[in-house]
């Protein structure tokens, strides 16, 4: 069903344009500009006040309202789905770890089941397997008996078990045995992350030589920069072909590293991500367990009893928002780093991530505090914020 979204600021990459409309055709955007007329016979809905933006893209995310997104359920994901639209995403990555193979197994197989029938929330565009293969010294809320030396064995486990829904997979390059992973996870079209690495700078590049193309959660779990030890952090963000994951909910990374990040790589190479945990979306002082690990929602930020952080219990929406409101981040900038930068490192920026003819009719209204109202995907509203919940009727 056709539909003329009026009267709204449209947020892209390239402008900022006040008193547009949005003409939705079916699962696809036909046109975005000032003044267009609605066509005849199409039903319109007045965004007075709003900005309208691509949906948000996560690429890091293991759950939310309590929903884990590493579950041997597909139902389970398809929930997620529903309950994550309400924050502005409108495609997701499950982030699926694999404490056992078989655990791992289970959890790639339920996001193959799952992926083709999201249809009344954000769509599921595959799995981000974290791990097992991360460096020790690095483990950040990882159990560090969860991990294991590269194993190409295990990695054709992995891809045999997500029939092709694998698309990232993170390790730690500087292991021994991680560079044939690398070369027969590219070989079978999964995009390879840097993350809970030890890496020096030189190993980083070497990664980036063997065709490593993306940084999971930047500056956390990772070797730390110093001037005559650089490291990894130095290579993510001074190198021009990876993109680099950022954790912006205002504890993972303080504001003067994300502005030196957004600085070095800018918003073509950042991409906005959560890695929210199931307690995402829950009250402050919420208990939770990953696996054989407890921990607590307190101020914010989720933490095991020693304090290390555990993911977070961040919303893109909100990423969004701190950084145009608290670190005066260019709304159009802050958009493109959570919508257009992560399509493109997933060879989808031809489809997604853009207000633009052609591309996917994923997009979210935003009130004046660059807060979702109306998450629309293929299309369809799946969300508002005012009175109706999901899936409820324009008016």
């Amino acid at each position: 069903m056709p539909l003329a979204i009026v009267n709204l600021t449209a947020v892209t990459p390239d402008a900022t344009l006040p008193g547009a409309t949005v003409l939705l055709d079916g699962d696809r955007i036909a046109a975005v500009a000032p003044g267009l007329a609605v066509p005849d016979g199409w039903p319109s809905l007045d965004a007075a006040g709003c900005f309208a933006v691509p949906g948000f893209i996560d690429l890091h995310v293991h759950g939310g309202g309590g929903y884990s997104c590493s579950t041997n359920d597909p139902r389970e994901l398809r929930r997620y789905a529903a309950w994550v639209a309400a924050t502005g995403v409108t495609a997701f990555l499950a982030g699926v770890v694999a404490p056992t193979p078989a655990a791992g197994h289970a959890a790639l197989a339920a996001v193959a089941a799952a992926d083709a029938d999201t249809a009344g929330g954000a769509r599921l565009l595959g799995a981000h397997l974290e791990g097992p293969f991360l460096n020790p010294a690095r483990h950040g809320a990882f159990p560090p008996s969860s991990l294991r030396p590269p194993d190409l064995g295990e990695l054709r486990g992995y891809l045999a078990a997500a029939s092709g829904a694998l698309r990232i997979l993170t390790l730690a390059p500087e292991l021994p045995g991680a560079a044939a992973l690398v070369h027969a996870a590219l070989d079978a079209g999964v995009r390879v992350s840097m993350g809970h690495s030890d890496a020096t700078y030189d190993q980083a590049l070497q990664a980036l030589d063997q065709g490593l193309r993306h940084v999971t959660h930047c500056f956390n779990a990772m070797r730390p920069f110093h001037h005559r030890d650089p490291g990894i952090i130095a290579a993510a963000l001074a190198d021009a072909r990876p993109t680099v994951e950022l954790i912006a909910d205002g504890v993972h990374v303080a504001p003067g590293a994300l502005r030196l990040a957004i600085a070095a790589a800018g918003p073509g190479r950042v991409c906005l991500a959560t890695d929210a945990i199931p307690v995402a979306g829950q009250a402050g002082g919420t208990e939770f367990d990953l696996g054989a690990v407890r921990g607590r929602v307190v101020d914010g930020a989720a933490r095991l009893s020693d304090g290390t952080l555990a993911g977070s219990v961040a919303t893109m929406a909100g990423n969004v928002r701190r950084l145009s409101r608290e670190l005066g981040v260019p709304l159009a900038d802050a958009v493109r780093m959570a919508s257009t930068t992560p399509a493109a490192a997933l060879g989808m920026g031809d489809r997604f991530g853009r207000l633009a003819p052609g591309f996917a009719a994923d997009l979210v209204l935003l009130d004046a505090d660059l807060r979702p109202v109306r998450t629309f995907v293929r299309g369809r509203q799946v969300w508002r914020a005012e009175g109706g919940g999901r899936g409820a009727q324009i008016p």
